[in-house]
């Protein structure tokens, strides 16, 4: 986990500061339309994060110390419209400056920076407006600009081989976001000039990137969305072009979780547990837990007759179940964890309902928030629960509109996944076992 230390916009107004372990970087504006404040971000998954921000000193000076991680040394500084790719390492200081709307490395402090700062001014010729120019005129430039950087990095290669490599794929990664980019935004029809391009014909015919390398830039998903959208609009523009057809371009394990989660629905609960019932099993866990906390998603109202989550966890052999595999049976959920006294005690009064309600139109399903997974199995071997026993990890693993503060909760819903009781009778409550019969019509 990268620490960061402190920022200071002052930094230039009270000395320079070193420290060893800390990486630091000072900047200034200068010119027109200056910023009134300097981000500097990392990555997450294709994201770019806030890691950090200041406020522009009044003599336009500002300043980021950190400790940078060692696996992943890359940030950037932000202006609210454009990015510099900064490689930071402890005990170096890079000083920037900002003018003509531009990030500028002017005190580079190691080889990358200065290498980071050659490719930023050869790009230069992609990013200025072209408002002037013909739509056409784009590809000629970026061809000249491919075949300039290729020339480049060979001398690199020889001067500086242990770091071409991860160069060269910046470059690539750049290289094919602009070139999106720009078909994606700027196309003027549908029959273009892009189309004679040998480029475009080599990244069309599938989505290029067959590794994870496109995550750690903070255009990714941007990018990944930017490609799809274009080829929905200019390629398949007579017919849908499915997420399962997105998905099958993608051989990236990473990619295709990534583009799940970007594409979940996040106004309509309808919809979004439709799309969660059939994409979530294709997630990993970890990703299946994002899927499941994302605060942008909508959450189910927690009113009788409203959709109810699918909650899904895996059993004691690893088998994942969804309340989705109980559709047309009530599905009477208990919430617990072993070293809950309270939750043991309903376990025989639980059984004892399982039993008696045994063959009919009802599924008891128990889901555990124990934190050791070994410990429940042997719990539910040991004490031989009936039901389907599932396995949550932990109460945050719940969707987080359940609130749930205490266990045991017990929960009720219908056939069709909607809510009867979110906080329902305990089995030891006399209540619930009329209230079931009633519903199954016994």
């Amino acid at each position: 986990m990268i620490r960061l230390l402190y920022f200071l916009f002052c930094i230039l107004q009270v000395g320079s500061l070193q420290a060893e372990g800390f990486a630091t970087v000072k900047g200034r504006v200068s010119g027109e339309q200056q910023p009134l404040n300097i981000q500097l971000m990392r990555v997450e998954n294709g994201v770019p994060v806030e890691y950090a921000g200041t406020s522009i000193a009044s003599g336009g000076s500002f300043a980021f110390m950190l400790e940078p991680e060692e696996n992943q040394p890359y940030y950037y500084l932000y202006d609210g419209k454009g990015y510099c790719r900064l490689y930071l390492q402890a005990g170096v200081e890079t000083e920037v400056v900002w003018e003509d709307q531009n990030f500028r490395v002017i005190q580079s402090g190691n080889e990358e920076n200065r290498l980071l700062e050659t490719w930023r001014e050869m790009e230069r010729e992609l990013k200025g407006d072209q408002k002037s120019d013909t739509y056409g005129a784009f590809f000629p430039r970026f061809e000249s600009v491919r075949k300039n950087v290729n020339n480049w990095l060979s001398e690199v290669e020889r001067i500086l081989p242990n770091y071409v490599t991860e160069l060269k794929e910046i470059v690539e990664l750049d290289l094919l976001n602009h070139f999106v980019m720009y078909v994606a935004k700027r196309q003027q029809n549908y029959e273009s000039e892009e189309q004679e391009s040998a480029y475009y014909q080599q990244i069309m015919k599938s989505f290029p990137e067959k590794d994870s390398r496109l995550l750690k830039q903070p255009y990714g998903m941007e990018l990944l969305n930017n490609y799809f959208t274009y080829k929905q609009t200019f390629i398949f523009r007579d017919r849908e072009y499915t997420m399962e057809e997105r998905l099958a371009e993608l051989n990236v394990p990473e990619l295709k979780a990534e583009y799940i989660l970007a594409k979940i629905p996040t106004t309509d609960y309808r919809r979004y547990c439709e799309y969660e019932r059939y994409y979530m099993p294709l997630l990993p866990e970890s990703y299946r837990q994002r899927m499941r906390h994302l605060q942008e998603r909508p959450v189910s109202i927690l009113q009788p007759g409203e959709l109810a989550p699918n909650l899904m966890y895996p059993d004691t052999n690893g088998q994942l179940h969804s309340m989705a595999d109980f559709k047309g049976k009530y599905k009477y959920i208990d919430i617990w964890a072993t070293w809950c006294v309270p939750c043991k005690k309903e376990i025989p009064s639980l059984q004892s309902l399982e039993k008696e309600l045994e063959g009919q139109d009802i599924v008891f399903i128990s889901i555990s928030i124990d934190k050791n997974r070994k410990a429940w199995k042997d719990f539910v071997r040991v004490r031989q629960l009936g039901g389907t026993q599932l396995w949550a990890g932990d109460w945050t693993e719940l969707p987080h509109e359940l609130k749930l503060g205490s266990v045991p909760r017990f929960m009720l819903i219908d056939p069709e996944g909607r809510w009867v009781d979110v906080n329902a009778s305990r089995p030891s409550d006399p209540k619930l076992k009329e209230i079931l019969k009633k519903l199954l019509g016994k």
